[in-house]
């Protein structure tokens, strides 16, 4: 197979259906004072902005100002010269990634239409090219005008602008048509690659590698398969083979390839392979494999390699002993607590996401103490970049199918056979990949198709529950498929606490009181939140000149969208009724400072109930990690600009490997300890209750054994102690030291934020051992170091408890810390 790119320098030309001239964009004659210069790889929105015709849509208001380009046409134009050869083989022009409605033109002929983000673009041109120049034309729409005469009342599609954009017959990203955290920006644009590639014999259209590991992790099998086209009017001979490079293993085997399309499989045991596991739980051994296809000649005429890693995965979901079933994910025969979040596309504009923002983005997943990512089903299969860095680094993910919150119309038989292409390829691009642990259907749909009304048809059902489940069969039966997420299963509600995974949005929304998170008890909660602010600089970039304070008009553009469901705005309330401020008179800084503590107070109630709960409760998933685009109010621990939020730091300690929760359950205080090691773990516990003025009315100490791999009550005593001080005026305290250096801590404080007896504090901060030390004579609650989120500060957002030493690591040579705010409602 040879091939040439066509990347590069392209021209670019609009059309309204009135001005542009549209019909004329194909031909030879054009007006070359009409086009502009344009990038491919590209979007269309970047090449305005290089020119100057629009600012950056994620900035201020200029999403809005920029939403004429998904209502117009746009074509792109280039001219090549075909190699010699190819004009004489079996010829293709590909399009790894059209968006969106597409029509292909050559030397002024349509050769081929394309309508689907997520499915690369291959047409045959043999015999249609010329010797010499050749013009290639490219037009493309966002999808609204493909879909405009598309039935969508039938179908629920979520909000009123379902009736405009009717994302439910577009396959490209949900997420794009605006969501609660996203506005609106559909991308246009040829966003990947494009290249000219021609054949005389054979053409392989993609490999496929599996592995396998036996229940004794000892004996591993590598299975690949080869799609591949026979070009020739006979049956030819050649040779498939496939190398371990690391070990220089190899299997061959000689194939007959028929005309049309087949499969040639090749498997090969490997014993006792190095095994891949997740971060935090052992080493990630993968393997190189290198796939080749061979002519009867011995030449080698088509060459790809691909990194493998061996691991057993088992969704333990036998009985529990409470009722309905676990939902562990175990690797290795060895339970694994997951700890992680939903990820969503990380730009608005796909075609900007890179290597390095991944690289990032899983760097950030790590210093969070991260092993896992739900791919959530609104987004992208994300690129080969991400998935291989999740190899890398340990991140275990869950990858949805692109259908969310919506009934897709999959009784069109156009539709669904679009959609089939789309799974076929995807499942075949990522199969490899040891970091991909489960595929899902969808996110919430089959809990939506429960609440909707009895009658109404539900026209994606087979696509969860009988097409994908063959497709993967067919393609990798090594995984765990669910239908759906949340799902249950036994015909059961599919958000039961008992069944399956859960999406715990009982809370977040209208209900922002997050102590109700400690009686939860689901079984792999996966999706649940609590809004709260970006960084400084995510929230400034929000807001033009004359429009910096909460509210103004910028300012609700780029504010999360749940208030959809209420009169009033809804997360106003977590500052209003947690900490008795009016959100609306901070300042833009004050905002941040105290939306972020109350927000990161949230999420750590959300993770400490269900860690201390391993393995009734086997997860903490939390929505959602990562932003899209700028916003003064969103879910996540990183915002747009890769910034850590002010809840970064509260989710890093509750995600530590070593950890300890305090709980009070009726009459009793109960401290757990939690250990992520695959070692057993022993130090000393420190435990009781202190007054916020600085007073220890209740201070004990103990030596304690954590299980390696496990939570254990390791203290209790009676809360009328606690009753007496007064819970408003005390909190319930438990911290864990080896060797005289504190490991971990917690505190729980009862009642709401403002309820409390505050008193004020004075943090000293000095400089010990390579440490930066604060201390308070009383209880400092939130000390704030910076609000930008730029650099590790190595810990922020920290209480300082009374007359106790808080440390962080900090260079002899770097200016102590100042203090920006002290969370203390005085």
């Amino acid at each position: 197979m040879n091939r040439i790119d066509l990347n590069g320098q392209w021209k670019l030309r609009w059309a309204d259906g009135t001005r542009g001239g549209l019909a004329h964009h194909r031909l030879k004659d054009t007006d070359e004072d009409k086009w502009i210069s344009a990038e491919v790889p590209g979007e269309v929105h970047l090449d305005l902005m290089k020119h100057g015709l629009i600012e950056d849509p994620a900035i201020g208001t200029n999403a809005l100002a920029a939403r004429w380009v998904e209502e117009c046409f746009w074509s792109y134009r280039r001219t090549f010269v075909a190699p010699q050869a190819a004009l004489n083989q079996t010829t293709w022009l590909i399009f790894e990634g059209l968006d969106y409605n597409a029509k292909i033109y050559l030397n002024e002929e349509c050769v081929g239409t394309h309508e689907n983000f997520f499915l690369p673009c291959r047409v045959n041109v043999t015999g249609k090219l010329r010797s010499g120049e050749n013009i290639l034309v490219v037009q493309l729409e966002s999808g609204l005008f493909g879909v405009a005469e598309k039935p969508v009342s039938d179908y629920y599609h979520g909000r009123e602008d379902g009736l405009l954009h009717k994302r439910i017959w577009l396959r490209k990203p949900q997420s794009s048509f605006s969501w609660d955290w996203s506005t609106r920006l559909l991308n246009v644009g040829i966003y990947k690659p494009v290249y000219l590639e021609w054949a005389s014999e054979v053409r392989v259209d993609d490999v496929v590698v599996t592995t396998e590991l036996d229940s004794n992790f000892h004996n591993g099998r590598i299975a690949s398969k080869f799609n591949v086209e026979g070009l020739t009017k006979e049956p030819c001979r050649g040779q498939i083979a496939m190398q371990v490079i690391e070990t220089g293993q190899t299997k061959y085997k000689d194939v007959t390839i028929l005309p049309g399309f087949q499969m040639l499989e090749l498997a090969e045991e490997f014993l006792n392979p190095r095994l891949w596991w997740p971060a935090g739980h052992g080493q990630q051994s993968l393997y190189t494999v290198r796939l080749t296809l061979s002519n009867s000649r011995g030449q080698v005429i088509f060459k790809r390699e691909k990194k493998i890693g061996f691991r057993h995965i088992r969704i333990n979901q036998d009985p529990h002993p409470n009722g309905g079933n676990y939902f562990i994910i175990e690797v290795n025969g060895r339970r694994i607590f997951v700890k992680g979040a939903n990820f969503v596309p990380a730009d608005m504009i796909i075609a900007r996401i890179n290597r390095e923002r991944y690289r990032t983005l899983i760097d950030r997943a790590l210093e969070a103490n991260f092993n896992f990512l739900r791919v959530w089903g609104g987004g992208l299969y994300e690129s080969d970049d991400f998935y291989e860095l999740c190899d890398e680094y340990g991140i275990m993910v869950w990858q949805e199918f692109i259908f969310a919150c919506a009934n897709y119309p999959t009784t069109d038989e156009k539709f669904l056979k679009n959609v089939k292409a789309e799974v076929t390829y995807q499942v075949r691009r990522l199969a490899n990949h040891a970091s991909l642990v489960v595929w899902c259907g969808n996110n919430e749909i089959e809990w939506l198709t429960w609440n909707l009304a009895e009658g109404l048809i539900h026209p994606d059902h087979a696509l969860f529950h009988l097409h994908i489940p063959r497709i993967l069969k067919e393609e990798d039966p090594t995984r765990y498929y669910q239908a759906s997420s949340p799902i249950s299963g036994n015909n059961e509600y599919p958000n039961s606490d008992t069944l399956g995974d859960q999406h715990p949005w009982s809370i977040g929304f209208d209900n922002v009181d997050f102590r109700e998170y400690r009686n939860m008890a689901p079984r792999f909660p996966n999706e649940g939140g609590i809004l709260g602010p970006t960084s400084i600089e995510a929230m400034q970039s929000c807001l033009p000149q004359g429009q910096k304070f909460v509210n103004s008009f910028a300012w609700q553009i780029h504010d999360n969208g749940v208030e959809q469901w209420f009169a009033k705005s809804a997360p106003d309330r977590v500052i209003t009724e947690w900490l008795n401020r009016n959100p609306r008179e901070m300042s833009i800084e004050e905002f941040t400072y105290y939306g972020g503590l109350v927000q990161g107070e949230g999420l750590r109630e959300y993770i400490d109930n269900f860690r201390r709960r391993m393995f009734d409760t086997s997860s903490a998933v939390f929505w959602m990690y990562n932003d899209c685009w700028p916003a003064t109010r969103s879910w996540t621990i990183v915002d747009y600009y890769l910034n850590r939020t002010p809840s970064f730091y509260p989710v890093r300690r509750a995600f530590a490997p070593i950890s300890v929760v305090v709980v009070r359950a009726q009459d009793e205080v109960s401290v757990y300890g939690i250990n992520d090691s695959a070692k057993d773990w022993s130090g000393t516990l420190r435990y009781g209750i202190f007054t916020l003025r600085g007073e220890y009315p209740f201070d004990q100490y103990a030596t304690v054994e954590l299980k390696s791999n496990s939570s254990t009550c390791i203290a209790t005593f009676s809360a009328q102690l606690w009753d007496k001080v007064g819970v408003q005026n005390s909190l319930a305290f438990a911290s864990i030291s080896q060797g005289g250096t504190e490991i971990a801590r917690n505190r729980l404080i009862l009642p709401l934020y403002h309820e409390l007896s505050w008193v004020s504090a004075q943090v000293e901060v000095t400089r010990q051992d390579g440490h930066a030390v604060f201390s308070s004579h009383n209880f400092a609650w939130g000390v704030c170091l910076d609000l930008t989120g730029k650099e590790d500060c190595g810990d922020n957002f920290f209480d300082v408890w009374p007359a106790v030493a808080y440390k962080i690591p900090w260079a002899d040579d770097r200016p102590l810390p100042s203090i920006v705010r002290v969370g203390n409602l005085v």
